[in-house]
């Protein structure tokens, strides 16, 4: 992520950000709790049910987060994950 240079260890360094971080990704599923079936149902390339798993281990399970997994969903997974939700609320 920008703020860190994509540095890792920064990132881990940072207790502070990483609940920041946390706390956008339970969020995140919350809001994917809402959507219709419907909606899921229309658009199978979305990870729903990923999304909301990543949730719950953030809200009940937290003792096991893997950071490094976190990272990469910021770095890398949550950047497409935005693209594609952006074409959805185009059309």
């Amino acid at each position: 992520m920008q703020r860190y240079h994509s540095d890792f260890e920064c990132y881990r360094r940072d207790i502070s950000f990483q609940y920041s971080c946390n706390m956008c990704i339970i969020q995140l599923g919350e809001l994917v709790n809402r959507l219709s079936d419907e909606l899921q149902e229309q658009h199978p390339e979305i990870p729903w049910h990923g999304i909301r798993g990543m949730r719950n281990l953030h809200a009940h399970d937290y003792d096991r987060v893997d950071l490094s997994i976190v990272w990469t969903t910021l770095c890398e997974e949550l950047p497409v994950l935005r693209l594609q939700l952006e074409d959805i609320l185009d059309q």
